[in-house]
């Protein structure tokens, strides 16, 4: 069983996130702002009548949000504007526009248009802020290597200049094989498997950065990859496209809730068609790359062998970086403070208790962000470090960390008596204006020390921390 204490209780705080909403057509923005809402985000709108932007806050957001009908060709002018007026914060420009317009598409860090569903323009700016997130964390990351350990480990560039692999799906239709042909000028690899088993062959078997769905002739098989795609660990993060008949598809809605990332109606140009498949493409490599970068950075002189998350040294100094950074930037950070212990009816030999602290290391780690920090910095007590994330809404992680922690089974050497379970004691702090960070430590272990030992169905005793 799992135990939650939270330590200097904070109200509750407004949306985690802002998005600012740049428009020209402040009646067409309803939609995507309900689904930003319902993502979490708290949205504002900055309206353009032609001349001047109107309700522009002083405080950057998380994200731009450009939703433009009409002003198009004034969009340079007006991205330049507000990135200057929001410096040296630099949030993610994203457009979801009528048409091209004519303009630089290199001045957005992504760029949406039509048919563009409201959850699609959500996803798309919950991915880009999601994508920025664990930029600065890496960032940081390599700087405390290079600052406090004296290792310069160069961010790797090699994964995304490879070319691009891209699964097509699907009959090979006149209109498919024109994106096919499209793509492959591009230097772009393309795979085609002509029905679902090859598909997932394919899959299993190789890595991609993207799946392109015929659906001009049914949707069904589509959906039905989509969602199997969503329920795989592995292949959950890859962005799923369908090629659709603009005159007879009108389920976008089910499809993007079913595993669709981008809906691409095939009449549109070739151009828009190959940019689309590789803006997404582009998007999932540099998240695949910075899911291997979380995992290299440090090595072993900050991680925990054992476990394979950090080890208390690199916690601490990191720490230190991570507090300084959220508290110039006025951001919330907090601390999740867990204390570990085997809990069977017999006795467990230690191999096998110290084998599970292990364990559970690796399993903390897959159960929170990559930004987030996760640390064993006793044989039993571990620490996961929350960016941009107050007290208030850590909730949702300890109910993660216990459903899964409260039903795991460990081997524990003795085949007639079977394996045994970990409980845990939690601790939650947010760091206080005042704090350092071995402070915010310090009271994060005080509070969990503090929590009364239980001793029932407890027969190994593991140190515990000062």
């Amino acid at each position: 069983m799992s135990r939650f204490t939270e330590s200097r209780k904070i109200t509750a705080r407004p949306p985690l996130y802002t998005v600012l909403i740049v428009t020209d057509n402040p009646h067409a923005i309803v939609g995507p702002q309900s689904k930003l809402e319902a993502l979490g985000y708290d949205v504002n709108a900055c309206i353009y009548d032609g001349h001047a932007l109107n309700d522009t806050p002083k405080k950057a957001p998380s994200a731009l949000l450009f939703y433009f009908t009409d002003y198009i060709e004034s969009l340079p002018h007006i991205t330049s504007a507000l990135q200057d007026h929001f410096a040296p914060s630099k949030p993610p420009l994203i457009a979801a526009l009528s048409r091209p317009g004519g303009i630089d598409r290199s001045i957005f860090d992504s760029i949406i248009f039509p048919p563009a569903h409201h959850t699609q323009i959500a996803n798309r700016v919950n991915s880009m802020v999601r994508l920025q997130e664990m930029e600065r964390e890496i960032v940081a990351r390599v700087d405390t290597l290079r600052e406090d350990f004296g290792i310069d480990y160069e961010l790797k560039e090699d994964a995304l200049r490879q070319p691009y692999r891209i699964l097509f799906i699907g009959k090979a239709s006149p209109e498919f094989m024109i994106v096919i042909n499209a793509l492959q000028k591009r230097n772009v690899e393309v795979v085609a498997a002509f029905t679902s088993f090859s598909a997932f062959d394919f899959l299993h078997e190789r890595t991609f950065d993207a799946v392109v769905m015929n659906a001009l002739e049914g949707s069904e098989p589509a959906m039905t990859i989509g969602e199997t795609m969503r329920r795989n660990s592995k292949l959950y993060h890859v962005p799923v496209l369908f090629l659709v008949d603009p005159e007879t598809f009108n389920e976008h809605a089910i499809a993007y809730e079913r595993g669709a990332r981008d809906i691409i109606p095939a009449d549109a140009p070739e151009a828009e068609i190959a940019g689309r498949i590789l803006e997404l493409a582009n998007y999932h490599r540099i998240h695949e790359q910075l899911k291997r970068e979380f995992g290299e950075v440090g090595g072993e002189a900050c991680q925990d062998t054992a476990s394979g998350i950090f080890n208390a040294r690199f916690f601490t100094r990191h720490m230190r970086r991570v507090c300084r950074n959220h508290r110039e930037a006025g951001q919330p950070l907090s601390l999740i403070m867990l204390r570990a212990r085997p809990s069977a009816t017999f006795s467990i030999e230690d191999q096998y208790v110290q084998a599970a602290m292990a364990q559970l290391g690796g399993i903390l780690k897959n159960l929170v962000r990559m930004q987030d920090i996760v640390a064993r910095l006793e044989t039993d007590v571990f620490a996961i470090a929350v960016p941009r994330l107050p007290q208030a809404y850590t909730s949702s992680i300890l109910e993660r960390v216990a459903a899964i922690v409260d039903c795991a089974a460990f081997e524990s050497g003795d085949r007639k008596k079977g394996p045994f379970t970990i409980s845990l004691d939690t601790t939650v702090v947010e760091m206080m204006s005042h704090e350092s960070s071995d402070m915010m430590i310090g009271h994060a272990l005080s509070d969990l020390s503090a929590q009364p030992i239980r001793l029932e169905n407890q027969y190994v005793d593991i140190p515990q921390s000062a």
